[in-house]
C-alpha cells in the first residue's frame, strides 16, 4: 500500500538527517572467508562472510570513533546489513568502507551505500498504517484506503424514509444506474422509474427512498458507480503522516511518542503511542468528508 506522504516531504521535516545516517552493507558472491569494515581510518577485526548483525555491530562499536552506542546494525546473517548511526552521528556520520580481499567465492564484493531514504520510507509506511487504521475505525470501513479508482461496479444500499439516499464513498458523478429490488426469489432489480440526482455523495429523489417508495417494505437499491476514496491524499492527512513519521524516526530506540499536556507545552510531557489527541481530532473532522465523496 502506498504511503500517505513522500520521503522528500519527510526530509523537509528532518533537514538535519544526513544521507549517511544509515548505510547498507551488501556482500555478494561470497561462499567463505572473512571481511573487514573501516570508519575514519580504523578497521574492525576479521568478520566471517556470514557474520550475524550482532557480530558486525560489536565489531563496529569497537572502533573508537563509533563507540558502544554509535551504531546499530540489523539484518540477516551474511547481510545485507543496515548500519543506522545513533546520537550525534545521525547528522555527522562519515562513510563506512569494506575490504573484501579475504573473501572467497565467485568474485566476492562488498557494496556500501546510503540507506537513509529506505529507513525514512519505513517510518512513513509505519505512520501510514497507523493513520489508515484510525481512519478505518472512524469510518467503520475496514476497506478504506487512498487508492486509484477502479472500474464501475454495484453495491447494495438500503433506503430510509427521506428524500436523500446516502451511498458509500465514490468518484463524484460516477453513479450511472440506480435500481430498486423487485423480487427476492430469485433476487431481481429494475431501474428506478423516475428521476434522481446526485448531490455531494447522496442521491436525491423527490418521492423518497423509504418504506412507501416502492411498496411498503424498506427497499434495497442496487447502485452502479465507481467506488472508493480516490488517490488524492488531503493535506491534513499528509501532515499527520509526516508528524507520525518524525516521531517514529526520533523514537526508534525509545518506543512511544511524547505529547505536551496543558496549554502551549507548559505542562508535563508524557509518552503516548499512536496518534495524539489533536491528530485524532483532525481525523474525526475529516470523517464526514471521507464518507460523502471521493474526489
Amino acid at each position: 500500500m502506498t504511503a500517505y506522504a513522500t520521503v522528500a516531504q519527510l526530509r523537509a521535516y528532518l533537514p538535519q538527517i544526513a544521507d549517511l545516517g544509515a548505510q547498507r552493507i551488501t556482500i555478494a558472491g561470497a561462499t567463505g572467508g572473512t571481511f573487514t569494515l573501516s570508519y575514519e581510518g580504523a578497521s574492525t577485526g576479521a568478520l566471517a562472510y556470514n557474520a550475524t548483525a550482532t557480530a558486525v555491530q560489536t565489531a563496529l562499536q569497537g572502533i573508537t570513533a563509533l563507540g558502544a552506542s554509535g551504531v546499530k546494525v540489523t539484518g540477516r546473517p551474511g547481510g545485507p546489513y543496515l548500519a543506522a548511526f545513533q546520537g550525534t552521528l545521525v547528522t555527522d556520520a562519515g562513510p563506512l568502507s569494506g575490504n573484501a580481499s579475504l573473501l572467497t567465492g565467485t568474485t566476492p564484493t562488498i557494496t556500501i551505500e546510503s540507506a537513509t531514504d529506505d529507513l525514512m520510507q519505513d517510518c512513513l509506511d509505519r505512520a501510514t498504517d497507523t493513520i489508515r487504521q484510525a481512519i478505518r475505525a472512524a469510518l467503520d470501513d475496514g476497506t478504506f484506503d487512498y487508492a486509484a479508482y477502479s472500474v464501475a461496479s454495484t453495491k447494495i444500499v438500503r433506503g430510509w424514509d427521506t428524500q436523500y439516499l446516502r451511498i458509500p464513498a465514490h468518484q463524484a458523478g460516477s453513479v450511472s444506474l440506480v435500481e430498486y429490488q423487485t423480487g427476492t426469489n430469485p433476487e431481481t432489480f429494475s431501474p428506478v422509474p423516475d428521476s434522481w440526482t446526485e448531490e455531494q455523495g447522496v442521491l436525491y429523489r423527490a418521492f423518497g427512498w423509504g418504506y412507501t417508495a416502492f411498496g411498503g417494505a424498506r427497499p434495497r437499491y442496487r447502485i452502479t458507480a465507481v467506488w472508493g476514496y480516490g488517490s488524492s491524499v488531503p493535506s491534513a492527512v499528509e501532515e499527520i503522516t509526516l508528524e507520525q513519521a518524525v516521531n517514529i524516526w526520533r523514537s526508534r530506540d525509545k518506543g512511544g511518542f511524547s505529547e505536551n499536556v496543558n496549554v502551549e507545552g507548559q505542562g508535563a510531557i508524557r509518552v503516548v503511542t499512536g496518534l495524539t489527541k489533536q491528530q485524532q481530532s483532525t481525523i474525526l473532522a475529516l470523517r464526514d468528508q471521507l464518507i460523502v465523496i471521493g474526489v
